[in-house]
């Protein structure tokens, strides 16, 4: 099975990777980071640093296959 992935891994998939794993990562961490602002005080800058790092790589190895294996529509199938 894991061949059949990597031979599915060009360069579009990696890169569909990487941007769908990193935005949602980066939209994660802003919403947890909005979330203790708004019930604690404003996190200091090494809070903010690991949790978005933590929250960028969660992204990547969640949501990143998702977002390179994912079927695509054609513009042929929606009329």
């Amino acid at each position: 099975m894991a061949s059949a992935i990597v031979r599915h891994l060009d360069r579009g998939a990696l890169l569909r990777w990487f941007v769908g794993g990193g935005a949602w990562g980066l939209a994660l961490a802003a919403g947890l980071l909005a979330l203790n602002a708004s019930t604690c005080a404003l996190p200091c800058p090494d809070d903010v640093a690991f949790m978005t790092k933590l929250c960028i790589a969660t992204g990547l190895l969640t949501i990143g296959p998702f977002a390179a294996f994912a079927p695509r529509l054609s513009n042929t199938e929606n009329p």
